[in-house]
């Protein structure tokens, strides 16, 4: 076997909630798969008249038998409606590969990270996240921004995916 880089809540060792994937120490369970409507809420009828910005935290964690290497984060496809778009973030400075480490952990979900080190940007298969390499059984910790913007249209089922690409 070869690296297998998986996507995990965070929250708590067993937490199954996306909607409490706030941070802290990194979930057994792992996202169904990485479209976002599995990851964030539904948008409210509020939420879309007035914008709205949302955070996750969760972990990229190697359960392979190899190290992943030239790890790289992007969003894959975007989001089907024109009122939304999805942000990634990486903080190489307050981040631990250890899977059972304690990171930050956001006050809420409209909570953005305070770490002065992280930028969240949109990236692209054009402009990648560089990532640091993933030992076996360790994590690289990722803050995931949903951006809805102010009078958004309504949009079933929006959704985008995010994708790692490693060597």
């Amino acid at each position: 076997m070869a690296s297998v880089l998986e996507f995990r809540l965070t929250g708590g060792s067993a937490n199954s909630d996306p909607d409490s994937s706030l941070g802290g120490r990194m979930s057994s369970v792992e996202l169904s798969n990485t479209a976002m409507n599995n990851l964030f809420d539904n948008v409210s009828p509020s939420e879309a008249q007035a914008g709205d910005t949302e955070y996750r935290m969760i972990d990229v964690y190697n359960s392979g038998d190899a190290t992943a290497e030239t790890v790289e984060i992007y969003v894959s496809s975007p989001t089907t409606s024109p009122s939304s778009t999805i942000h990634l973030g990486y903080d190489a400075t307050n981040n631990s590969h250890d899977p059972n480490a304690d990171l930050q952990t956001l006050s809420d979900e409209s909570t953005a990270p305070t770490s002065p080190a992280m930028t969240i940007g949109e990236h692209i298969e054009a402009s990648k996240l560089a990532l640091p390499d993933i030992n076996v059984g360790e994590s690289v910790r990722v803050c995931v921004k949903r951006i809805i913007s102010a009078s958004a249209t309504n949009t079933a089922n929006d959704s985008g995916t995010i994708a790692v690409q490693y060597a």
